[in-house]
């Protein structure tokens, strides 16, 4: 076989082996350059086919010269858009001006009929020009592997061999060397070609790593920023706490003291001074409350839900034993979570929906359970006030309310509580309803959690 049959061979051989895939990842990944240089890659082609096969004269021919200078020119300017596509940045604009002038100079000498050797001497050299920078490129692409120094080196070295060829042509196309030279373009090609898709492949790993740190990182800040959060909640809700109870305790002194001095506006202030204090102080109980949960470390164990429930309503109806509720649990599943949170949990359901039933002459509460592919779904039904559905995205809002302090006590902490632990059980809450006939309360449980 000789040297040319040898070039024409790896010319064949790349584009049957990776025309193919540069048409996928062009197709399903929509990478815009593998696209682009689909393009290149197949004028490239049709030019050793149609021209270095002999299918068309073109040393003879005007239309047959302009149209190989074309077929040089185009996929060079093609190869440079790609690989400024590839990384992500415009081409420069002396590349297009470079384009504009060397097509006018082809159009030009070929009608003007130059010298054949004249006429190529633009076109060859935008080729080895564009070869060239873009090996330049492809050298510097940020990857770890040798893909980029394989394609760069190609490319540049393709570069220098076809101005070479070209200025020496007329000295040494009768030369072995000649063929040789032809050879190694051909080969070159096929490194190409492939080493693209090398590069390619090593460069979206390299992004997919940066990303990945760069995630790992925005995470760990988020982390810091959450536990800061937490621990300024802390800090207010604890300072806040000590001096309003203060307020309730000298209010609580004065009126010991000074009741018999003082009219019934007075008293009445001081009665709401002592209400909006300790409502304060509820509040402020509830947002340290909020902040354990977040900073708890979780220890997991077996948790029997339906004896949990049982033991939570009972401690919850002694504070109210006047009340007529009728209480049901149907079967519920034993879960693995952390007993204190999922009891705060249960005990925030559980009081919402006493609280919210306590205006019927017969509460109802009916907790019940059902199950997907993944979950385990707990629901507490309640005949109580209920709520608007168009309403519902401010539920777990914290220090939002549905309803007023005068009709329903609270601090619109307990809901954002309950969301709260059930994140941390990789879990979630949600709520139906309907005003003046009830709500449920939804959370689903992972059936096999792994924290």
């Amino acid at each position: 076989m000789s040297y040319l049959e040898m070039s024409n061979l790896a010319v064949v051989a790349a584009t049957i082996f990776t025309a193919p895939m540069y048409v996928y990842l062009y197709i399903v990944y929509r990478e815009r350059f593998m696209g682009i240089w689909v393009m290149c890659w197949l004028l490239l082609f049709t030019r050793f086919v149609l021209f270095d096969y002999g299918i068309i004269n073109w040393e003879n021919s005007a239309i047959g010269s302009f149209s190989y200078q074309a077929f040089y020119i185009v996929p060079a300017y093609f190869l440079i858009y790609g690989i400024q596509n590839f990384i992500n940045q415009p081409v420069k604009k002396h590349w297009l001006y470079g384009f504009a002038i060397i097509m006018t100079l082809s159009v030009v000498s070929t009608v003007y009929q130059v010298p054949l050797v004249y006429q190529l001497i633009p076109s060859t050299s935008f080729g080895a020009a564009a070869l060239i920078y873009t090996g330049y490129i492809l050298l510097n692409v940020k990857t770890r592997c040798l893909g980029k120094y394989v394609t760069g080196c190609s490319l540049i070295l393709w570069g220098i061999l076809t101005f070479i060829i070209f200025c020496l042509y007329t000295y040494i196309q009768d030369m072995v060397l000649y063929s040789i030279m032809i050879c190694i373009c051909g080969i070159l090609r096929l490194f190409i070609t492939c080493g693209i898709l090398l590069v390619y492949f090593e460069k979206t790993r390299e992004g997919l790593i940066s990303n990945q740190e760069a995630l790992q990182q925005v995470n760990l800040e988020l982390q810091q920023a959450n536990q800061e959060l937490n621990h300024f909640c802390h800090c207010v809700a604890h300072d806040f706490k000590a001096p309003l109870q203060s307020i309730n305790k000298l209010s609580q002194y004065f009126m010991r003291d000074y009741a018999d001095k003082v009219d019934n506006n007075g008293k009445e202030l001081i009665t709401h001074i002592q209400n909006k204090s300790a409502e304060v102080v509820n509040i402020t109980d509830h947002l340290l409350e909020l902040s354990r949960m977040s900073q708890k470390q979780i220890a997991m164990k077996e948790i029997k839900l339906e004896p949990l429930f049982r033991e939570v309503y009972d401690e919850l109806i002694e504070l109210q034993p006047e009340r007529q509720v009728e209480f049901k649990i149907k079967q519920l599943p034993m879960i693995h979570g952390d007993p204190i949170m999922i009891k705060i949990l249960v005990a925030n359901i559980l009081s919402n929906a006493l609280k919210y039933t306590r205006n019927r002459e017969k509460a109802i509460i009916e907790v019940a359970s059902a199950k997907d592919e993944k979950n385990y779904i707990i629901s507490v039904k309640d005949n109580g006030a209920g709520f608007d559905m168009s309403e519902s995205s401010r539920l777990f809002q914290i220090f939002d309310r549905l309803h007023s302090v005068d009709q329903f006590e609270g601090t619109g902490v307990g809901l954002v509580v309950c969301q709260k632990i059930l994140k941390r059980h990789n879990g979630s809450a949600w709520l139906k309803g309907k005003v003046n006939e009830g709500a449920v309360f939804y959370f689903s449980f992972p059936k096999s959690l792994l924290l």
